[in-house]
């Protein structure tokens, strides 16, 4: 149904060498294998070949099928079928705040841009195809690739369809003229948050932000937001890489369609289970039930590294609708950024305590994902969590925020040390937390409190322990051979060959 409008690029080689195999990497830590045998699908293009050419430089969505030498921890195997996604192909309708097609987007340090050097570079009415992850409450999304295209013959994009009437819907900011199109694969029917992939013919007349209608739709079809599962009888392994949308109780969250359960077993990686919060992007490794549909999570992995803070915020601090400005660092708002208080969207008028959530990208930028007030200013009742960035006792450094230790308690496994045997056991990498610390905001410094080591691993990494002794209820071992499902996010590959020398 979709078009590619991405170049090949053929490669010869002196002397003879074939292709025996590629190894792409999803979400930074699982490798797997593509063969002549992959069914390789390419925005609804199928039977495309060793597509590294397209996704060596990373950033796009991929949907894939493990055969059954999938290894326990879903980090390995060799993949059957692979779909690269793309999520919008169309034009930028807005550069401040940035819409591509209505719908609102975000970059990262950890943004594949492909076509432009930066940002600076793009420009209002640009044609763009991205990939990334969407935000079930209002489409938005976390770009992971955006490339700049010189034509498009067809505009593109995924999301969920609501406000439906027999003439027209919306997804995200985007109006659309059903125009007698007859939406295909609806097995529920054509009906309020159905997600659904459409096409249109390019629209010059479309008008953005001004009660526009897209009247040039050519087709609609429903299908899953992440992975289709087969019913049956069985469970399988299953990767899912999304935004959390809706913490259904203490052990219980839904990512869009797939209800996920966790209990004790659930191991917690880049974060804990207080960092559950609806936006939070994650990655869930585990086994699906494809009779109930239900996800038992073997593990829960945070996307990026966690931030939390609680400290005083003066009026100064508030850029209306862009950041805060906390600790000396900048933190940006997303469209996914939760505002209940209205702090980011009025400003305040005196200081007041604030909680902030957020996450910091591959860069160091900082951004807010949900910030609260937290009742009067107190200076000497401050916390602050995130990745160590300097150690040398008794000083070390959180997000780059100077804490001078020699007053502070220290916390290891929820046991009291001392300060030589806590920063023993310090590197620069891991996640820290000092709590009910003394702010000094002239030397922006943290000083007294309870300094608690959070998580000692540095790297990512699913096999690093193998599978854990407590984990054994999940019965992970005894589906072992019967293949594996995901999406995920491609950060790059390595092409195998094999040469003619016999």
């Amino acid at each position: 149904m979709k078009k590619i409008n991405i170049l090949f690029i053929l490669v010869l080689f002196l002397f003879s060498s074939s292709l025996v195999a590629q190894t792409i990497n999803v979400n930074g830590i699982r490798d797997f294998t593509i063969t002549e045998s992959t069914l390789v699908t390419v925005n609804g293009n199928s039977g495309v070949q060793f597509p590294f050419e397209i996704i060596g430089t990373g950033g796009f969505k991929a949907r894939f099928i493990v055969d059954s030498d999938v290894n326990a921890t879903i980090s390995q195997g060799t993949i059957t079928e692979i779909i690269i996604l793309s999520d919008i192909s169309g034009p930028v309708t807005s550069l401040s705040p940035l819409k591509i097609m209505d719908q609102s987007v975000y970059v990262t340090g950890d943004t594949v841009l492909a076509g432009i050097a930066s940002m600076d570079d793009l420009n209002l009415g640009d044609l763009v195809t991205v990939a990334g992850s969407i935000n079930e409450a209002d489409n938005s999304m976390q770009l992971s690739r955006l490339e700049l295209m010189p034509t498009l013959d067809e505009w593109s994009l995924r999301g969920f369809a609501r406000n439906i009437t027999a003439t027209d819907f919306t997804i995200g900011g985007l109006a659309l003229n059903i125009n007698a199109v007859v939406p295909l694969n609806c097995t529920d029917g054509f009906v309020e948050n159905t997600f659904v992939s459409i096409d249109a013919d390019p629209d010059p007349a479309y008008i953005s932000n001004n009660n526009g209608l897209l009247s040039t739709l050519t087709a609609i079809e429903c299908e899953p937001p992440d992975v289709e599962i087969i019913p049956g009888n069985d469970s399988i392994p299953i990767v899912v890489e999304g935004f959390v949308s809706e913490i259904i109780d203490l052990s219980t969250i839904r990512i869009n369609d797939f209800i996920v359960s966790f209990d004790s077993n659930t191991e917690f990686d880049n974060g804990e289970f207080e960092h559950l919060d609806v936006g939070t992007k994650v990655e869930i490794q585990g086994l699906i039930n494809t009779d109930t549909q239900l996800i038992t999570a073997t593990t829960i992995r945070f996307l990026h590294i966690r931030v939390r803070a609680e400290l005083p915020l003066n009026p100064v601090d508030v850029t209306i609708n862009q950041s805060l400005s906390l600790f000396d660092q900048e933190f940006l708002i997303t469209p996914q950024t939760r505002d209940e208080d209205d702090i980011l969207a009025s400003g305040i008028i005196s200081p007041i305590q604030v909680e902030i959530r957020g996450f910091i990208d591959s860069q160091g930028q900082m951004f807010l994902q949900r910030v609260r007030e937290r009742g009067s200013v107190d200076y000497n009742d401050v916390s602050l969590r995130g990745e160590l960035t300097a150690v040398s006792m008794p000083q070390l450094a959180i997000n780059n925020v100077n804490i001078d230790s020699t007053s502070s308690q220290f916390i290891i496994d929820e046991n009291p040390v001392d300060m030589a045997t806590f920063f023993a056991q310090l590197e620069v990498g891991m996640q820290v937390e000092i709590s009910e610390a003394i702010y000094d905001d002239m030397s922006n410094e943290l000083s007294a409190g309870i300094i608690e080591l959070i998580e000692a691993e540095i790297e990512d990494d699913p096999d690093a322990a193998g599978i854990p002794e407590k984990s054994g209820q999940h019965h992970l071992k005894e589906i072992i051979g019967t293949g594996g499902v995901g999406i995920g996010t491609i950060y790059g590959t390595e092409i195998i060959f094999s040469n003619g020398f016999d």
